[in-house]
């Protein structure tokens, strides 16, 4: 049985009473006081928090920060025994902002954003404050449960049981032997709000001896991250927020509402906008990026290639507003390129990329050039070429305004006059003296991100788009686009030689290479390397060894299902990680499919959702307040912005109150079955090589490894032998000031290009096709192209007029990455405004159809998948859209009584298991369907 079932909230007039192991929280009450909370949050985020923590920081030689002032003066409750203030960092999404949690006698009574760290500059937002909401939710798990109902299926009860945590353990360790000795895959279904716990579930299997393999939630924009490592050496990239001028945003509301970061890019970006930057914002639907923007441009979904292609037409054929220097100097754009095979034409001995050199009248490698022509027709051995630009101006030239506005709607007057600002912002020639660096000043940036990415030719689009800042020089530039986590030079505290890193080249073009991203130590990696030397044969359920750029493995969802269309082989075992598998990805029914093909399912996590009525084991992990878990922001190359105004940062996730039940974390239980299956020494090696502890520190082989010992081992080796856990629960983050010279680092001498024309790209096709033949399955290879382009999306073609509209998901500040609206006052908040649980339609189109605000209306696609919801016209929608909040909402769980039918899973209606709606670079899908909607009531 559920034991938690039987705690159940009663009404008490228009009030929500929830009994909790700790006494009662009235709802309304509670999140009318939380709610004061928050409207302070939003303050910050608008850009009023005073002071600079990076300039604040303490250094090295200084002591220890003295006890923030500002709970000094909190008055303490009346009697109460305990009565602490106690810093840990938020989990409501993956932002993880630096929090502090106020315990009175044992019980958390509120959370704040933590002033001494720039994770949210003191500030919180109001999923963060809605934290200690999930914290007492008497529909949390807390203990192992069995499944005792043979039977599966959304809605039929798996009649739980209690178990012990070692009857859990054990029967774990047992089906992982059992595929262990067979030699299957596990698959690993990962959420990215758990990024740390599904690491380490990485590491814990591989340690146990088996082979995980990832299938990860379609929330991951995984062919930006692709192409951002390729052009800035970082997976993750932003505009220069605290000196941009002009940003251009697509598929993306970076710095107002989501992102990676966004608690730290908002202060930075509200302060660049009263500083007169100007926002830009193309989106078929008016979220809070656009709705801030200075313009706001409805654009057809699936389009954006297309419209910034015609941008660059602008740019470099009828203004003629391009960084020259930068191009000649910076980028590929010199190399030569034969107009018949489309390859880079390269020296005999070397294989190096050959430039004209125009002072010797002759190709040259590209690193003996002298004076490399940018454009222009040469001859090398009897064979006509051309420089890459000038192919590039030559393919862009058929994106005219008029063009452009055939494919994207977007008139062509606004594609010219928005390229005409962009270029002119750019301020090309311009330098600023940054610490004694001349560093070229372009501010402004193209941005983008997962609305883009969601759409087949998805790597395309997000090339095209993020080319534009090529083209004026903008990368590394000040105001311009920036990595992430470009380089650090000098450690994360005084004397620290462990923890460098800056991204090096290949050596044939002189291409920076990627530097890894995520949660991993952010060694190099090279995406040239792995096309020329992979063999291109799949050894896996999601035949990654066929997409070598992307780091997703979406195929894998097919496989799983219907093995006879790729020829794989289906795994038996599967492990949800704080994961909604059926919300996941696509069609639910799909995904329920998906689940029926697994001889045997545990999960981890914080809820039984849809997807645990086909668990036959789930062991609860503690909510964050609870729970150690080591290096929350990483080695800062995920989630922390690489401006010069944020400085590196250690914090430290660690309990503010007692778990409930004792439940351990998920490090712990990892821990713990690794000791019982005596494979003790191979995960604590694991984590010493993943956390890149210091020799001096790392885990012994012979002890069971902790949540505890692991966060303690990884402190000290980022923060030196003082830096310990008990450091951190005293005084907060630890910073350390980050230098012009780890950002602007073209301007500081590092050497590299970045790609105008990607050759490696032909080489990849060449390969896959190769293999494919072989293989005797159905790949496409159409996106392996140079340079980029527009193609079409699956449904860009109004086939039917009755199915003429496209449905699209939005997010914003409250509810992005989290566990979305079973928390109580998150509900509340969705429920309290006009369209977090409507469906948005624009108002001509709706009136025209004879539906008004407040008709319930059925969508349906080709193949009679539906969602029913209630409709509002309004003038935020492109013509052609649909527009829900969140796209997998509409829970259906019974386990989660708050969330269950609120919102609606739109991504239902998007066709899976078709390979050409797949994405072949990037591994995404195409969630491009033509739509019928219809008033039902």
């Amino acid at each position: 049985m559920n034991k938690n079932s039987e705690s159940r909230e009663k009404r008490t007039d228009d009030r929500i009473v929830i009994k909790t192991p700790y006494g009662t929280i009235t709802r309304r009450k509670f999140v009318a006081g939380a709610a004061a909370t928050a409207g302070a949050a939003a303050v910050g985020l608008a850009g009023c928090a005073s002071g600079d923590p990076a300039a604040e920081a303490p250094s090295e030689s200084e002591p220890a920060p003295e006890k923030d002032a500002a709970l000094e003066h909190q008055a303490p409750y009346a009697g109460a025994s305990e009565d602490v203030w106690r810093p840990s960092q938020c989990n409501m999404c993956f932002n993880h902002c630096s929090i502090l949690g106020h315990v009175v006698d044992g019980k958390l009574v509120e959370i704040k954003g933590d002033d001494r760290s720039p994770a949210g500059w003191g500030h919180l937002c109001g999923k963060g404050t809605a934290g200690i909401m999930q914290l007492y939710d008497p529909n949390r798990i807390s203990v192992p449960l069995r499944r005792t109902n043979p039977e599966k299926g959304i809605g039929i009860d798996p009649q739980w049981e209690e178990i012990s945590w070692d009857e859990a353990y054990q029967e774990i360790i047992d089906k992982l032997a059992e595929q262990r000795d067979k030699n299957k895959p596990v698959i690993v279904f990962a959420l990215i709000t758990s990024i740390i716990s599904w690491i380490d579930s990485m590491n814990w299997l591989g340690a146990m001896g088996n082979i995980p393999q990832t299938l990860k939630a379609d929330i991951c924009g995984a062919n930006t991250h692709s192409i951002a490592g390729l052009l800035t050496g970082c997976g993750n990239s932003l505009p220069d927020y605290a000196h941009v001028k002009y940003i251009m945003q697509f598929g993306t509301q970076a710095g107002v509402a989501t992102r990676h970061g966004t608690s730290i890019t908002a202060k930075l970006l509200a302060e660049s906008r009263v500083n007169g930057c100007k926002l830009v914002n193309f989106d078929p639907h008016m979220s809070a990026s656009a709705e801030k923007a200075d313009e706001w441009v409805p654009i057809r979904p699936g389009t954006d290639a297309a419209a910034a292609l015609g941008i660059a037409h602008q740019l470099v054929n009828e203004l003629g507003i391009y960084d020259e220097e930068f191009l000649t100097n910076r980028t590929n754009a010199p190399s030569l390129v034969n107009p018949e095979t489309k390859r880079i034409v390269r020296a005999s001995e070397t294989n190096k990329a050959l430039y004209w050199d125009t002072s010797a009248n002759e190709a040259k490698p590209y690193d003996e050039c002298e004076s490399p022509a940018l454009e222009g027709d040469f001859e090398v051995d009897g064979t006509a070429v051309r420089t890459a630009f000038s192919v590039f101006k030559d393919q862009v030239s058929a994106y005219t305004p008029e063009r452009v506005e055939e494919i994207t709607t977007v008139p062509a007057d606004t594609i010219k006059r928005l390229a005409k600002e962009f270029g002119e912002a750019a301020c090309i020639g311009q330098t600023e003296t940054v610490d004694g660096i001349e560093v070229p000043y372009r501010p402004v940036a193209a941005d983008n991100f997962s609305g883009i990415a969601r759409h087949k030719h998805g790597f395309l689009s997000n090339w095209a788009i993020l080319q534009l800042n090529t083209l004026v020089g903008a990368t590394f530039a000040r105001g311009g686009y920036l990595g992430y986590y470009t380089a650090n030079k000098y450690g994360f505290y005084e004397g620290d030689t462990d923890h460098l890193w800056q991204f090096d080249t290949w050596e044939e073009d002189g291409l920076i290479n990627e530097l890894q991203m995520a949660h991993g130590y952010p060694q190099c990696n090279s995406t040239y390397a792995k096309v020329r030397e992979s063999d291109y044969v799949p050894k896996d359920l999601c035949l990654e060894a066929l997409y070598p750029i992307s780091i997703d493995q979406h195929f894998g969802y097919i496989s799983q299902v219907d093995p006879t269309v790729y020829n794989t082989e289906q795994c038996e075992v599967a492990f949800c990680m704080a994961s909604n598998v059926i919300k996941d990805w696509c069609n639910n029914d799909y995904q329920a499919r998906l689940m029926e093909t697994f001889k045997w399912v545990f999960g981890m996590d914080i809820y039984l959702n849809e997807s645990s009525y086909y668990y036959d084991l789930i062991i609860p992990e503690p909510c964050y307040l609870e729970r150690y878990d080591p290096l929350p922001l990483s080695f800062n190359n995920h989630r922390v912005p690489g401006s010069l105004e944020v400085p590196f940062m250690v914090t430290s996730r660690q309990p503010i109150v007692e778990a409930r039940d004792n439940c351990p974390s998920a490090l712990d239980s990892f821990g713990a079955m690794a000791e019982m299956a005596g494979r003790t020494k191979e995960f604590a090696a694991a984590m010493n090589e993943y956390y890149h502890i210091a020799d001096e520190y790392k885990l012994p082989d012979d002890e069971q490894v902790t949540a505890r010992a692991v966060c303690d081992a990884a402190f000290k080796s980022l923060s030196g032998e003082a830096g310990g856990l008990d450091w951190f629960a005293e005084n907060g983050p630890k910073l350390r000031e980050r230098k012009a010279d780890e950002v602007y680092v073209f301007a500081a001498g590092q050497e590299g290009r970045v790609p105008l024309y990607l050759d490696m790209m032909l080489e990849a096709k060449e390969k896959i096709e190769a293999s494919v033949e072989k293989l005797g399955i159905y790949w496409e290879t159409d996106d392996y192209v140079p340079l980029p382009e527009w193609m079409p999306c699956c449904d860009y073609e109004i086939e039917d007029p009755n199915y003429d509209l496209l449905p699209v998901y939005w997010t914003n500040a409250i509810n992005t990455d989290t566990w979305q609206v079973e928390n109580a006052w998150i509900n509340e908040i969705n429920e309290a405004d006009d369209i977090s649980y409507f469906l948005e339609i624009n108002t001509a189109v709706g009136k025209a159809k004879g539906i008004e605000t407040g008709d319930k209306v059925r969508l349906s696609n080709r193949d009679g998948d539906t969602v029913e919801g209630i409709a509002v016209l309004t003038e935020a929608c492109h013509p052609e859209v649909v527009a829900s909040m969140g796209g997998h909402l509409g829970s259906r769980s019974d386990f989660q009584p708050i969330s269950k039918s609120k919102g609606y899973a739109i991504n239902h209606l998007i066709p899976a298991g078709d390979p050409k709606r797949m994405e072949y670079v990037g591994s995404g899908v195409d969630q491009c369907v033509r739509c019928k909607i219809e008033k039902i009531s």
